[in-house]
This record gives C-alpha cells, structure tokens and sequence, in this order.
C-alpha cells in the first residue's frame, strides 16, 4: 500500500506539470512535494482535520513537536489543539530549515547508461535530483 502512495503523489506531480498547471504557490503543490521530499528520507507524519492538511513534516520537526507538548499546551483551549500544534511545528520548521530532495527517473544525458552497486553489484536506478538544504553559507547563484 505504501508503494501506492508514493506512486499516486507522484503521478498527481507528474500530471499538474505535463498539463503547466504547476503553480508554484498552489499550496496543494506545495504539501504533494513536500510529502514527495519525504518518501527517500523516511520518518514522516500527516496531521489532519478531514480533508484539511494542518502539517505534514519529517521526523526532525514533528517528533520534537509532540515530544514539546508542555511549551504549547496552554494555547490548545484558544487555538484547538491542530492549530496549536501548526504554530509550534512552524517555529520548529523556521529553526531547523530541513532540507527537501526529489528523485526523478531519467534516460538522457553523459550519465552513463547503466551502473552496478558497489555494495550488492545489482544495477542502480538512474535519476535526476533536486535538493534544497537551505545553507545560507553556500551561494544560490552561480555564475560559469
């Protein structure tokens, strides 16, 4: 079931940026490929309200979220306990900026057409990557 997921959110990508209806501040857009950024690294959680997304993160700001309950609890009979907890998370989200990375299957380029692990000798996936880890030490424009 779980491979059905991760196959579902991607094909909804896929089809929003065949169709150029990507929006890139679509906030549905947004929690696809934040979910998406997700599936390679492990440890995530979806918190919910019906078919309201409240926040959807990884393990590195959601544990400590909960695991910090007694810093937000006063503001769950004001706020409600998913707000409460969206605004706790945020802050947590603001400190650590984690880093977001995508896979994509690919066929062109001068990466080799096939590759064997060094580990096991099966032959690897070849994909194309975006990542983002939010280091403000290392320069976002390069020029050649």
């Amino acid at each position: 079931m779980m491979w059905f997921f991760w196959t579902r959110l991607e094909s909804m990508l896929f089809s929003k940026i065949q169709l150029r209806k990507a929006d890139e501040f679509d906030l549905l857009m947004q929690q696809i490929k934040r979910l998406l950024s997700f599936d390679k690294a492990g440890g995530w959680a979806v918190l919910s309200k019906g078919s309201s997304i409240t926040v959807n993160g990884h393990m590195t700001t959601i544990l400590p979220a909960l695991l910090e309950y007694d810093l937000w609890k006063e503001h769950v009979p004001t706020k409600g306990y998913d707000q409460a907890f969206k605004d706790h998370h945020d802050k947590i989200h603001d400190m650590m900026h984690p880093c977001s990375r995508f896979e994509f299957q690919t066929t062109a380029g001068r990466i080799p057409e096939s590759m064997r692990c060094p580990d096991c000798q099966r032959l690897m996936e070849k994909l194309t990557t975006f990542a983002c880890c939010h280091d403000d030490a290392v320069p976002t424009i390069y020029e050649g």
